[in-house]
């Protein structure tokens, strides 16, 4: 309670969690059955993940050994949904897919139990491409865009705006 998720993604159904009340272990790790990937022309691994609280540590997915997605720390009270690129094992008749979470001290208390992660949807199909401005830059930036379609937007100095005044 207080880091976890209410419910899955979806509403009134199941998902995977690393749970640091107590005595956690350092780390925890799901490995799925062996995966046959050559029927898919671009394939992708996708999942959501939560990971909410002052410990959150790291997760990791590792394909066939191979760390290919990492995220640490808090990254909200919701759920988080990732693409991971699996283009560098198309054709494979046989990859295996890890994801490993691993706990932190929280930086003021200095225990973990503020910080479970979880993971839902779990799903290996094809690469779903999401257009959209890639530039962190841009004032219409999207982290979920993995296609730069040129709708980035800026600020320049010669666009009308407001003018901030240094006196109260």
């Amino acid at each position: 309670s207080g880091t976890g998720p209410t419910d899955d993604i979806t509403g009134g159904a199941f998902y995977m969690y690393f749970e640091t009340s107590g005595s956690p272990a350092a780390s925890v790790d799901i490995t799925s059955e062996c995966l046959d990937i050559s029927g898919l022309t671009a394939p992708a691994l996708s999942f959501y993940n939560h990971m909410f609280g002052s410990s959150i540590g790291t997760l990791n997915v590792y394909v066939n050994g191979t760390v290919e997605w990492t995220m640490s720390g808090d990254q909200g009270n919701q759920w988080n949904w990732a693409q991971v690129d699996l283009s560098a094992y198309a054709g494979s008749t046989n990859i295996t897919v890890e994801f490993v979470a691993t706990a932190a001290a929280d930086p003021v208390s200095g225990f973990v139990f503020w910080g479970d992660i979880a993971i839902d949807e779990v799903c290996v199909d094809e690469y779903l491409v999401i257009d959209g401005c890639t530039d962190p830059l841009a004032l219409n930036y999207d982290p979920f865009a993995n296609n730069d379609d040129g709708s980035c937007n800026y600020c320049t100095d010669n666009q009308v705006g407001v003018t901030f005044y240094d006196s109260w």
